[in-house]
């Protein structure tokens, strides 16, 4: 800003003009009266002609001291006025750069902003409002533009605000059905010039911290299970291995045939008993957090063999067809086993009544493509195309979170993959994924032992 200049300086200035336009009209009133005076003196005798010269002379003086006095004034008139005028100038500028500060202030911040009116109209928003809710809020009901809907929310925050005029909040995180962005709204009380009260709804984005707890708790149960798999085959271990060095000890040749069959089945379960528990270890002991070549149909297996003891699984059939030339894909195992896992889950959650389950594992392309399609009740079109939606469910509370296939999605694309959904009512689901491949130099560097 400009510096001012002291109200003294000016003064000085104009008490200086003043005096030098006084000296400069009394000197030419001085002249004009001698003038008069000369002439009368010298030309005029008669009394009436000295009477009319006197009035021509007190004429001229007011004339001119009018004309001087005039002047002085048009000059500090004109002087004040540019003054005025670039002090406006000044004013103004400073507010058009304040308010173009603000302006880019509040479309810099990373929380959307939204100003309602009494009737729930939108009257601003910032630039990451329209990120989130997409463009053209300014005019429209808050309810309609921001979710999705064509009355009032019945636990609308705004309302409360207006009606108490105190801070408010959703008592929980909401998804923008449009865009899917998970969204903490807060809401503060607002009067704008003239008096009239609004709303400032502050809506931070949570997607990504909601996510990252979803796949935080996720391997938090995965790294829980494992050890509890170690724990499990340790305990069963060693009674079973009793039990095998006893049946070991039996002499078949001395039972009766239908004895002998007992201890057959027997050996044959405990034998089976084995295999599980070395399964379970076998699952706790590789699990690693380092991305690496993982052969995908390992992990497909690995997901049915933990899912075989869901009592839904009992009602499924199960059906492989795995590509033996598919080519392996560098990524975090464990990450891999949430996304099968996900979507294996879900597709028993779409078969409570049982029904068929179909794994397909192929290269495609510079690709590996499996494709989990079940029998169960499918979705319709509306619901297929939220479904990715991060909180988005449609089962009751407490048996989802909402957070399996958006997260899925994400694991996936952070490897350049992804996963497609296509569903219909009453013909069942069928999930897509795709993952680049790992490259032949890739392969052969596993196996002598180069990192990828």
């Amino acid at each position: 800003m400009a510096p001012s200049v002291p109200a003294t300086n000016g003064a000085r200035g104009g008490w200086s003009e003043v005096s030098h336009l006084a000296l400069a009209g009394g000197t030419c009133v001085l002249l004009l009266f001698l003038t008069w005076e000369g002439i009368e003196q010298t030309f005029v005798r008669d009394d009436g002609a000295v009477r009319l010269l006197h009035y021509a002379r007190g004429l001229s003086s007011s004339v001119l001291a009018a004309a001087v006095v005039g002047w002085v004034g048009y000059r500090r008139h004109r002087r004040r006025a540019s003054a005025l005028a670039e002090e406006a100038s000044l004013r103004a500028r400073e507010a058009r750069e304040a308010r173009q500060l603000l302006e880019v202030v509040v479309d810099a911040t990373p929380a959307a902003l939204i100003v309602l009116d009494r009737d729930l109209r939108v009257v601003r928003s910032n630039r990451m409002a329209e990120r989130v809710h997409g463009p053209g809020l300014v005019g429209n009901h808050c309810f309609d533009v921001l979710a999705g809907r064509c009355v009032r929310c019945t636990d609308c925050p705004a309302l409360a605000t207006l009606e108490t005029g105190s801070v408010g909040a959703t008592p929980s995180p909401v998804t923008d059905p449009r865009t899917g962005e998970v969204l903490a709204v807060e809401t503060h009380p607002l009067r704008l010039d003239g008096g009239r009260d609004c709303v400032l709804l502050v809506e931070c984005v949570v997607t990504e911290q909601k996510k990252l707890q979803a796949r935080l708790l996720h391997q938090e149960r995965m790294a829980a299970f494992g050890l509890l798999a170690a724990g499990v085959a340790h305990e069963i271990g060693n009674p079973l291995a009793s039990i095998e060095a006893q049946l070991q000890l039996l002499d078949e040749g001395r039972l009766l045939s239908e004895d002998a069959q007992v201890v057959a089945t027997v050996r044959q379960e405990v034998g089976r008993l084995r295999r599980t528990l070395r399964e379970l270890v076998d699952f706790a002991r590789r699990r690693r957090d380092e991305a690496s070549l993982v052969a995908v149909q390992a992990v497909v297996r690995d997901a049915l063999r933990l899912l075989r003891h869901d009592p839904r699984m009992r009602r499924v059939s199960v059906e492989e067809r795995f590509d033996s030339e598919t080519p392996p894909v560098f990524m975090v195992e464990d990450h891999l086993m949430q996304v099968v896992m996900n979507l294996l889950i879900n597709a028993l959650d779409a078969m409570p009544a049982g029904g068929a389950l179909r794994l397909d594992l192929r290269p495609v392309a510079n690709t590996v493509s499996l494709r989990i399609h079940d029998t169960g009740v499918g979705m319709d079109r509306a619901t297929l195309a939220r479904c990715l939606e991060p909180l988005f469910t449609t089962k009751a509370p407490g048996k989802g979170t909402g957070l399996g296939l958006s997260v899925s999605r994400d694991i996936l694309r952070a490897r350049g993959g992804d996963v497609e959904l296509h569903s219909a009512l009453d013909h069942g689901t069928t999930a897509v994924v795709t993952l680049p491949a790992a490259g032949v130099e890739a392969v052969e560097g596993a196996r002598e032992g180069r990192p990828a």
